[in-house]
């Protein structure tokens, strides 16, 4: 890898107390009338926020709970503007869903974000549902997805055959000795 392809190369790391400053500024310039800082810091604390780097950038960030059924739930997804249409969102959703790993995961968006809709169409999610009434003339359309399974570790052959164990005494045949 050359140096402008590791300098543009997108990651996802488990965010933490020092991501809590590009994670507000991402949000500002995303909503600027969404501050919920609570939220974020009490995430933060409870590490349930991926946050995205394109190089050393800070390009968005997810908040997801287990409080929606006790299944996982992508709770929020901010992509700063400029990072739009990159695949920072796509990114975010894949690390939830290895995380998530053989689970149902779901979110939501408002009927009006069609860029997100999009997202989670493309990304498998299928409709599941919405609830009416949080924003006006918005409703909010639920989307579910089963995260595909761990794959298992390759199994080793084994070099030896495996020690049968001995019967207990009460449960051998009569007339044999081992």
């Amino acid at each position: 890898m050359g140096i402008i392809e590791r300098e543009f190369k997108l990651r996802i790391d488990q965010a933490t107390v020092r991501d809590r400053k590009a994670m507000v500024e991402i949000n500002k310039a995303a909503a600027p009338f969404w501050h919920k800082l609570r939220h974020l810091n009490a995430a933060l604390k409870e590490k349930r926020v991926f946050i995205a780097y394109v190089g050393r950038i800070p390009a968005g960030f997810l908040i997801w709970t287990k409080d929606f059924y006790s299944h996982y739930f992508i709770d929020l997804i901010v992509v700063h503007p400029q990072m739009r249409r990159h695949g920072v969102a796509s990114a975010m959703i894949k690390a939830m869903e290895n995380f998530s790993a053989g689970n149902k995961l779901f979110s939501s968006t408002n009927k009006s974000n069609k860029a997100m809709q999009s997202v989670f169409e493309r990304e498998g999610f299928v409709k599941s549902g919405f609830i009416t009434h949080l924003d006006r003339n918005d409703p909010e359309l639920i989307y579910y997805k089963r995260s595909p399974a761990k794959s298992a570790a390759p199994k080793t052959k084994s070099r030896s055959k495996p020690k049968r164990r001995p019967r207990p005494a009460h449960k051998r045949k009569k007339g044999r000795k081992r």
